[in-house]
């Protein structure tokens, strides 16, 4: 679904519409998508725009639904601008409203005020209601629909070109095979390759050997794979490596959370009937990021995976409130997310 005046995708994370980085932006957008590396270039092109260039401290908002009420939301989004032209206000996570609440946004996208700019934000967005529907009739809409394979691998090369590099064949097909681990990750990895090379243009298979080798980038895919077996030696494991790369736990929760998204929805393709080839194709993973996925899934039912979600939810909100304590945090998650499924 896109809704009026929807921007073809950013391969490269190019601005999604013109009028934004040109600083003129309209009153209303959505931007919806599981990969939030590129839910986070979207957001970024808003927050660099000149638009909102005036009194920033003022004048933009971001704020998350899992904090928020719709009525403090929409009161910001009625305040008109302070020593500036524009208001911004960013809305995430707003898959967290219920339906009910979703509603209480209905009069206001009917009718946007015009000097502010609302974004809202999110992992999905059920089509089926009508705070979709509204969205897409009144505000320009964007899904980021998850990736082949195949394409990640042309999505690497662009992200490399914006670095003024190019990525031999077997680099950028090697990487693909992690995506499971999220473009983010991915992206991170061309960075420090990209750095690595310095003024050379083309970036070898020896030169992924030697930047990534046993670090980082496979460190996250033991954890992943480890946590999605239930293994908690592994997964610890692979946490402490993470942890004393200096990885924060921010981003491994991050991780965490993307993981037990894909297997509640591998649950929902073997709840209809589906096999591991179909679940392979719903998720658009390589195979050998899949399997372990769909034996998880098996093994567990959606209403203990929603659980599990909600276990992820809490960690989120205690790395918030205790600074300091994260690696103790994490473990614990670890600890229940594994004994859930091994």
């Amino acid at each position: 679904m896109a809704g009026r005046g929807a921007a073809p995708a950013a391969v490269a994370g190019a601005p999604a519409w013109p009028e934004v980085a040109a600083g003129q932006p309209g009153p209303l957008y959505g931007l919806f998508g599981e990969e939030d590396f590129l839910l986070g270039l979207a957001l970024h092109d808003f927050l660099a725009s000149p638009a909102f260039a005036q009194n920033p401290s003022l004048n933009v908002e971001r704020l998350y639904a899992s904090e928020t009420t719709p009525a403090r939301v929409l009161e910001s989004a009625r305040t008109l601008p302070f020593l500036g032209s524009r208001r911004l206000i960013v809305l995430q996570e707003v898959e967290q409203y219920k339906a009910e609440r979703l509603n209480d946004f209905l009069p206001y996208l009917a009718d946007p005020v015009p000097s502010t700019t609302l974004v809202l934000a999110g992992a999905k967005l059920d089509s089926r209601t009508k705070f979709a529907k509204a969205l897409s009739q009144h505000g320009k809409l964007h899904l980021f629909k998850k990736m082949w394979p195949r394409e990640v691998v042309g999505w690497l090369k662009g992200r490399a070109a914006l670095r003024g590099k190019t990525l031999a064949p077997a680099v950028a097909d090697s990487l693909a095979e992690l995506t499971g681990l999220g473009l983010g990750a991915l992206d991170s990895e061309l960075e420090k390759l990209s750095l690595y090379v310095g003024e050379r243009k083309q970036i070898t298979p020896q030169d992924l050997a030697a930047v990534t080798g046993r670090g980082r980038l496979y460190s996250i895919f033991d954890f992943t794979d480890a946590l999605a077996q239930g293994r908690l030696d592994r997964a610890l494991t692979a946490y402490h490596q993470l942890d004393s790369l200096g990885e924060p736990a921010v981003r491994v929760l991050a991780m965490v959370t993307r993981l037990f998204r894909q297997l509640l929805e591998a649950r929902a393709v073997l709840d209809r009937g589906g096999g591991p080839g179909e679940v392979q194709s719903a998720l658009r993973l390589p195979p050998n990021a899949t399997r372990s996925l769909a034996e998880r899934a098996q093994r567990e039912d959606a209403a203990r995976l929603g659980a599990r979600l909600e276990r992820i939810l809490e960690t989120d909100l205690a790395l918030k409130s205790s600074p300091g304590a994260d690696r103790v945090i994490m473990e614990r998650l670890v600890m229940d997310l594994c004994a859930a499924g091994g």
